[in-house]
């Protein structure tokens, strides 16, 4: 249900979720609607309750509907458009909060269940709106608010205009009106606890979500540098309680630049992401990780790995993209990689990068399309 809302909300237009507005706030009204024409024909309601002012009620709570209707089958028209629409928007947001206004208004501003309603409303606006547009909403309805406070201090209208004395008795609210309050009370717990989930949902999301572009090239989709010298590091420290050697390579796409030049920077794209596939297919997933590490450079940590094995690793990555065809505007090329690699047992981090750079270097000056492989004691063509 989750997924669902989120993906409602993260791919909806802007008429799609100012629609869903409309769909949310028009049931509640209807709720509130025909409660309040029943409570007309009870007789121990009808003694609680003054009927002018609920009268005055009802038809504000029609004229809410009615520009929901409005407004609904307008937005419904426009919902696969991708333009948006700040006046609807406006209007929609206008309309909900003072629907609701009349209601806290009607029933006591500072009552707890309405002011419970009024916070949910908030929440969903913020999910559904901008921030511009409820907070310009809010306002209107604080001046209100405030107007309307002022006006019961001084005694000109009462706390709860629709309610009268005859709502309680001996001093405790009748059942109904007791009725009316716990519902309306629950039904408001249970929506703000739902929305605070899933704002703090959508908030861990976001945060997995930052997190992963942090350590992710966007490009590709493989690590960045970052994450690569991270996960270097650990492996490093491991050694030390455990002795076991691991390897590292750094790869290089050979004549890269021509290709950027001759066929443009869209397949010089390409062939980044077909080499990141073949990197990802030629080692073992999630043990071994590849990187990008810069332009078209990237490097492979095989941890417990040594020299012969790294070896039979490097041969099936430079194998699969030497076999790969490269079509672009009807032409076709293929493309190889240098490596150099270092077999590492207890070195610093410094000293293995730097020997598995002399390594790539000496690749490049051999002719390119090959794998210098180094230990600790030497360099093996």
């Amino acid at each position: 249900m989750r997924q669902t809302l989120d993906r409602l909300l993260d791919t909806s237009t802007p008429a799609q979720r100012c629609l869903l507005a409309v769909l949310v706030s028009v049931p509640w009204f209807c709720i509130f609607w025909i409660a309040n024409t029943l409570a007309f024909f009870n007789a121990d309601i009808s003694r609680g309750i003054r009927h002018d002012v609920l009268l005055a009620l009802q038809a504000g709570l029609s004229a809410v509907l009615l520009v929901s209707f409005v407004m609904g089958r307008w937005l419904w028209a426009r919902r696969k458009l991708a333009d948006a629409v700040p006046r609807a928007n406006m209007t929609v947001a206008t309309n909900i909060g003072l629907g609701y206004l009349i209601l806290m208004i009607a029933a006591g501003t500072f009552t707890s269940n309405m002011s419970l309603v009024m916070l949910g409303v908030v929440a969903v606006g913020l999910l559904l709106f901008s921030v511009g547009v409820v907070l310009r909403v809010i306002i209107l309805c604080v001046a209100i608010y405030i107007g309307q406070d002022v006006m019961i201090m001084l005694g000109w209208i009462p706390y709860a205009p629709a309610i009268t004395d005859q709502a309680f008795e001996g001093g405790l609210p009748s059942w109904w009106w007791s009725l009316w309050r716990d519902t309306v009370f629950y039904v408001s717990w249970a929506i703000i606890l739902g929305l605070i989930f899933l704002l703090f949902a959508k908030l861990d999301a976001l945060h997995l979500q930052l997190a992963k572009l942090s350590y992710t090239d966007v490009l590709t989709g493989l690590s960045n540098r970052r994450y690569f010298m991270e996960r270097l590091t650990a492996e490093s420290r491991r050694f030390a309680r455990s002795g076991t050697p691991y390897s590292l390579v750094l790869v290089d796409v050979d004549h890269f630049k021509s290709i950027n030049d001759r066929y443009g920077h869209h397949a010089g794209d390409e062939v980044l992401r077909r080499l990141a596939q073949i990197l990802i297919e030629g080692v073992r997933t999630p043990t071994d990780q590849s990187a990008r590490i810069g332009g078209e450079e990237f490097a492979v940590l095989l941890p417990d790995t040594s020299l012969a094995a790294t070896e039979i690793v490097c041969r099936r990555i430079a194998d699969g993209l030497r076999r790969h065809t490269f079509n672009v505007n009807g032409e076709a090329f293929h493309l190889t990689i240098s490596m150099g690699v270092v077999e590492c047992r207890g070195e610093s981090i410094e000293a293995a990068w730097q020997q598995a750079d002399r390594n790539l270097y000496k690749a490049k000056q051999g002719g390119r399309d090959q794998a210098v492989y180094s230990t600790v004691t030497g360099v093996t063509p």
